[in-house]
């Protein structure tokens, strides 16, 4: 949430400005500052803006990018060059006004980190392994694996996207297809019904969800934003939390821990790849990991690593990993190729992940398409019953339905 503040600062001059954050975090940061709050407003604008607005780049945008700056590095193209080329190349509006405030902080003296860090539009990770990149002068193979993580992202995201498609499809068109049946055809057949229709059940069920729809539509539209709602309230609380929870949920929360642990593997790979120490990997990670009880798992294994203890002992002492984690890391700090292994783990709960995503659309594909069928015979039985009830009678009751 964005806030438009009017403060008097300390030599009494009157600044304006606007402040993100909640409304206790932004008067706290203004009071810290010694200023005196003339006002405190909410700019609802701004806000409902900021959520339309994409705030980081895609995946697949930043493998694209990275891929583009290394081949350009590998054949002598100055970084800042390389920039310009690229921004007059990108069709990714975000992308092309970040690389603009780039250009303008490269030409101001900043550097490379720097001027991506400032545009806030990068996730943290690139903002690390660009400062290492800098340090050690390889900026080249920085962008190289930037690259490739980036990609393995993007198709395990698109994987994702693709196989979660049929059943949005499917569940749209029955909601559509409700709603018109409810408007437009119900109530012209709702005419015709005769008078005993009311004696059936599955009659009266269509007949009041017709009528509670054209009544109360409205409710139908605010329901999902609530529920859409409950769950950012329920994940954000989950992930400020220090319980594991959200992990104990059925299907999804072993999911979600397969994911998150896939991401965490992926991430140390990475660093490891290039040359930061374990304690600056995990730090950097428990930085910048959305849920508060992975990061304090996180934190947990950087203290004990400090205390003198091995990476995959860590791993043995915490059953919140499974066992064959710590197996594999003390192979790969055995072999003297943690980071190989480490991307190895990092596949494998991806790959479960996506194996049990198709596992469980395997099995809701067929019931939607058994759902379907059920509601379609549940609709033509409302009204044939009755018809037919009717003509039965009108035949003197010797037909039976």
């Amino acid at each position: 949430m964005y806030y438009r503040y009017s403060v008097l600062s300390e030599t009494g001059n009157e600044i304006n400005g606007i402040g993100e954050g909640s409304y206790k975090g932004v008067k706290q940061s203004l009071k810290e500052k010694n200023y005196y709050i003339l006002s405190l407003e909410p700019d609802v604008l701004r806000s409902i803006k900021s959520c339309v607005e994409r705030k980081k780049i895609k995946a697949q945008n930043l493998a694209v990018f990275f891929e583009d700056m290394a081949n350009m590095l590998k054949i002598g193209i100055a970084i800042n060059e390389a920039v310009i080329a690229l921004r007059e190349s990108s069709a990714v509006t975000l992308l092309t006004k970040a690389l603009e405030k780039i250009e303008y902080d490269l030409a101001s003296g900043f550097s490379l980190a720097v001027a991506f860090e400032k545009t806030k539009v990068f996730p943290h990770l690139v903002l690390n392994m660009l400062k290492v990149g800098e340090k050690s002068s390889g900026l080249e193979k920085i962008m190289e694996d930037l690259s490739r993580y980036y990609s393995k992202e993007a198709d395990f995201l698109l994987e994702l996207k693709n196989a979660l498609i049929y059943p949005a499809v499917i569940l749209s068109m029955l909601v559509g297809i409700m709603f018109y049946v409810s408007f437009k055809v119900i109530p012209h057949l709702e005419a015709l019904l005769p008078i005993t229709a009311n004696g059936y059940f599955a009659t009266r069920v269509l007949l009041s969800l017709s009528h509670f729809l054209k009544d109360f539509w409205y409710i139908c539209i605010f329901f999902p934003i609530g529920v859409f709602f409950i769950y950012s309230r329920f994940k954000r609380s989950s992930s400020e939390g220090a319980s594991d929870y959200y992990y104990r949920i059925p299907v999804i929360g072993k999911l979600a821990k397969d994911m998150h642990l896939g991401a965490f593997f992926s991430n140390l790979a990475l660093l490891q790849r290039n040359g930061i120490s374990i304690i600056d990997s995990l730090a950097l990670i428990e930085e910048t990991t959305s849920y508060k009880f992975l990061a304090k798992k996180i934190s947990k294994i950087k203290d004990c690593i400090v205390s003198g203890l091995c990476l995959w002992q860590t791993f043995e002492k915490d059953p919140f990993f499974p066992s064959f984690v710590y197996y594999s890391v003390k192979k790969g700090e055995e072999m003297g190729s943690l980071d190989r292994y480490l991307e190895g783990l990092s596949k494998h709960f991806f790959d479960k992940v996506t194996r049990h995503i198709h596992v469980i659309l395997s099995l809701i594909q067929p019931m939607l398409l058994i759902f379907c069928a059920g509601v379609l015979l549940f609709l033509v039985s409302a009204f044939i019953m009755p018809v037919y009830g009717n003509l039965s009678n009108i035949a003197g009751g010797n037909v039976k339905f």
